[in-house]
């Protein structure tokens, strides 16, 4: 789903503006033992570059219809995509509004909207989510790690340790749970390299990776934007720890920042740059110090639709793509917190679509033309019953990609608009 950009000498980003985001100057610590595997670029066919055409105003559709439930409180259960079709599946319960109609009528050429009934709404399935976390989650002592609401509306699906899973079938009849995945528990990849200011995302950060530079809304009028980097929260122990990029080609890591807040329940922390360095609303793409790296420009955000296709660029495992989302909004009991509106994504192929060390870093989509990025999503973790051939550093690798959905990541902590416009730098 990606199609490769020339890259950009570092002297030249420096000199295309004023900076307000990230770079990464790689370099492979001794002790690294992986060699470089392939690279999945995502439009490496003419099907891919195909697929991630027609995905994008899919995309855009889906918000406009979702955007029919302004109140929150009516019927919309979800939107599934089929993207070869050309068809955004839209499921309600009731009576779908006008507006889902007038939407459907504005869709391009070539795509449909098919509406269908559903048994429950999204409101009504996450608040049974939320009960069942509480009663029957890791950390209450129970056996569910993971409370998934199917998009078309049907029901909950439960997601157990193997070991309990025979356990869970015995469990007391629930009307909303439709389905239950004896499944591995997730697990968080902690561990691209150092570099100075400025910073961008997918750069390599206290064993773990960045997602996406941001800005957040001025205080008190004052008119300074705060440079911001997102991760995951199981990252750092601590609001104040020091933040790093990986070993730089001066011989040692270079500090970034502090960590400033942290929240498990969407696994997401946010990092402040130092006084007198920068971030860039760009991020790395390609692979880990084999010279196939090069950066692209964040333009906005996507929302998680299930059967549409991301991307990852952490910073141990390099780029990967075609990776399906299976699941959206849900619930993961870790059993020491619990983490909200998480998606969960499969390789089509079978493939690595996360390993450790990518924890933290950017899950994505692509504009149409392939030249920019749409911010999906901070990878979370990877499922160990699902392994996969590591590529580059990575030592533990998985085909399915837990994610946290980057657009509610941002509405929580305020951050106001997302750079990336223009020339890197600018």
């Amino acid at each position: 789903m990606s199609r490769r950009t020339s890259p950009l000498s570092r002297s030249t980003k420096l000199a295309m503006g004023v900076l307000i985001a990230a770079s990464t100057a790689l370099s492979v610590p001794s002790s690294a033992s992986a060699d470089p595997g392939p690279v999945h670029a995502a439009a490496s066919t003419t099907r891919d570059a195909e697929l991630a055409r027609r995905q994008a105003p899919m995309l855009a559709l889906a918000d406009e219809l979702e955007a029919a439930d302004r109140s929150g409180g009516s019927g919309f259960a979800g939107v599934v995509l089929d993207v070869p079709g050309g068809v955004v599946h839209l499921y309600w319960k009731g009576t779908a509004p006008k507006a889902t109609g007038v939407a459907a009528a504005k869709a391009p050429r070539g795509i449909r909207v098919r509406v269908h009934p559903a048994a429950y709404s999204a409101g009504e399935l996450q608040r049974r989510a939320d009960e069942i976390i509480r009663t029957r989650g890791l950390g209450a002592g129970g056996d569910v790690h993971r409370v998934t609401p199917l998009a078309d509306g049907s029901g909950l699906e439960l997601g157990v340790t193997k070991t309990a899973g025979t356990a869970a079938r015995t469990a007391p009849a629930d009307p909303l749970v439709v389905r239950t995945e004896a499944e591995a528990a997730p697990t968080p990849y902690n561990n691209r390299w150092g570099g100075n200011s400025p910073f961008e995302g997918g750069i390599q950060l206290n064993g773990c990776s960045a997602a996406f530079a941001t800005l957040q809304a001025p205080m008190a009028g004052d008119g300074h934007f705060p440079a911001k980097l997102v991760t995951a929260a199981h990252c750092f122990s601590a609001v104040g720890d020091e933040v790093r990029t990986g070993n730089s080609a001066t011989g040692g890591p270079i500090v970034i920042g502090h960590v400033e807040a942290i929240y498990p329940q969407l696994d997401s922390a946010i990092i402040a740059v130092d006084s007198g360095k920068y971030v860039t609303g760009w991020m790395w793409d390609g692979g880990v110090e084999d010279g196939s790296e090069y950066t692209k420009p964040v333009v906005g955000t996507s929302a998680a639709r299930t059967g549409s296709l991301v991307c990852t660029s952490g910073a141990w495992s390099g780029v990967h793509c075609d990776i399906k989302i299976t699941k959206t909004g849900s619930t993961l009991d870790w059993g020491t917190h619990v983490s909200r509106a998480v998606s969960i994504g499969d390789q089509l192929q079978g493939r690595l679509a996360s390993g450790n060390g990518d924890s933290g870093g950017p899950v994505f989509t692509l504009t149409d033309d392939f030249s920019s990025v749409l911010a999906a999503g901070v990878i979370i973790g990877g499922d160990d019953g699902r392994s996969a051939t590591c590529t580059f550093r990575s030592g533990r690798c998985s085909s399915r990609l837990f994610f946290t959905d980057f657009r509610t990541v941002r509405s929580f902590w305020g951050l106001s608009w997302m750079a990336g416009q223009g020339p890197e730098g600018l």
